[in-house]
């Protein structure tokens, strides 16, 4: 790993999505609201068919980055936009034709979806810090009190459509990353 490379997007990164300020988020700006229904039944069937019916109503599904220090970004319309930003600056960054993908590729990043009492999406192409995997376990006991599950999905960068996923976060923390190209 290119740790200068890694420091300056994740510098430019902070600039341009900031920290996230305040825990209680009532509104969400997440376009594809969607989206996280669609992953977690697909990761984790019979956990998503638990969790709806234990559920009495819909919650918004807030979309952050998680950066590589183990810190929040505010909340994010979407992932592709903020990532454009930041690989248009840097020409040769982007080698696939995925600028999300990229960027967690080579800042060491993680996207992270969550809705209250639902469930936590992670996506990640790198091994997760200390820091990181602290900050998912803080954030699994303040958004699952109740009810949900962690799911997660590990992207190959280099391999077209390659994913590893799973459900929990020790087993996130106890994935083969050797397997990783």
């Amino acid at each position: 790993m290119n740790y200068d490379l890694c420091d300056l997007l994740n510098r430019k990164l902070e600039q341009q999505c900031s920290y996230l300020q305040d825990q209680k988020l009532t509104r969400s700006n997440f376009k594809y609201q969607n989206s996280f229904d669609k992953v977690f039944e697909d990761i984790a069937p019979e956990q998503y068919l638990e969790t709806i019916e234990n559920l009495e109503t819909e919650y918004d599904v807030f979309a952050h980055w998680l950066y590589r220090n183990g810190k929040i970004s505010s909340q994010l319309p979407d992932f592709e936009s903020s990532a454009k930003k930041i690989t248009r600056e840097l020409a040769n960054l982007s080698y696939s034709n995925n600028p999300v993908v990229d960027l967690m590729y080579f800042s060491g990043i993680a996207k992270i979806l969550y809705s209250q009492d639902k469930g936590i999406y992670i996506e990640c192409c790198i091994r997760p810090t200390l820091d990181q995997m602290m900050t998912i376990k803080d954030i699994e006991k303040s958004i699952l009190k109740n009810n949900g599950s962690i799911v997660w999905k590990v992207v190959e960068r280099r391999g077209k459509n390659n994913f590893y996923q799973g459900v929990g976060a020790e087993s996130l923390h106890s994935f083969k990353w050797s397997r990783i190209k």
